[in-house]
């Protein structure tokens, strides 16, 4: 079976950095898995697509080097393994708030007999391999998405469920259920969870990861220990260069207006 990038940057104990697609753009999907990202994750949660546009956001991110990920609208079986047949290798499930549903989770994404996910690969097997039913309990990875007050107060016992590769944080959920404001840089309160959530994670051999503002706030979560960080969607990093480089020209613009003499 083709193996899972973010496993093996992570069993190296390096830090795995994973976009992030919002848009309908296969176009856009491919060029992020060749950008030197060790995964892009779908996002069909809050992405402005249906299901029929994510199996080609799927298969544009298989063309390049990058693991394919993909964050559901629930942690619903149904979904999670239509989303495993499609080919993804990683899901990152929201509202994990308790363990049964960290359980349920695992559940959905291994066969029997640890499982209940039903057969029927589909492009899973044409991308994994032959050797997909075999290999697959062993390769794909199941994220809790961290993201509530009440998740925090479950945090111990649902990094204690067997079967999860890691917790992921969703910090602007996160903020918002504890009465802060989300957007922009994570704030020194919800900065604190991100700690005690990493050390939950590593405690009981779990990965952490993390949803960033931008680069920079990656790279210090990256220095903080954790093991897979997102420096924001594919929008806002669109966003962001676009109006880095018009703000450029313009800058340039002015200054050679003022030094022509006129």
């Amino acid at each position: 079976m083709r193996s899972h990038n973010v496993r093996e940057v992570v069993a190296a104990g390096g830090c795995a950095v994973n976009a992030w697609m919002s848009t309908d753009s296969p176009y856009l999907a491919e060029a992020l898995s060749h950008a030197g990202f060790d995964s892009v994750t779908v996002d069909a949660q809050h992405g402005m697509f249906g299901r029929d546009t994510l199996v080609h956001l799927l298969q544009a991110i298989s063309a390049g080097p990058a693991t394919p990920m993909v964050r559901p609208t629930s942690v619903d079986a149904a979904e999670i393994g239509w989303l495993l047949d499609a080919g993804a290798y990683g899901i990152i499930a929201p509202s994990v708030d308790t363990p049964d549903l960290a359980r349920q989770l695992v559940k959905a994404c291994r066969y029997p007999p640890v499982g209940h996910r039903s057969f029927g690969p589909s492009r899973g097997l044409l991308y994994g391999g032959t050797d997909y039913l075999a290999e697959a309990d062993h390769t794909i990875t199941a994220w809790a998405m961290i993201e509530s007050a009440q998740a925090l107060e479950n945090l111990s016992e649902i990094a204690a469920v067997p079967g999860l590769f890691g917790l992921y944080i969703g910090p602007n959920d996160l903020a918002l259920d504890l009465g802060h404001t989300p957007g922009g840089r994570i704030g020194e309160t919800i900065a604190q969870h991100c700690r005690n959530i990493r050390d939950a994670a590593h405690r009981h051999g779990l990965a952490v990861g993390v949803f960033c503002a931008d680069g920079d706030e990656a790279a210090t979560w990256r220095e903080a220990g954790f093991d897979l960080v997102t420096p924001g969607n594919d929008l806002s990093m669109m966003r962001a260069e676009a109006t880095r480089r018009i703000g450029h020209v313009r800058q340039q613009s002015t200054s050679t207006i003022a030094g022509s003499g006129y």
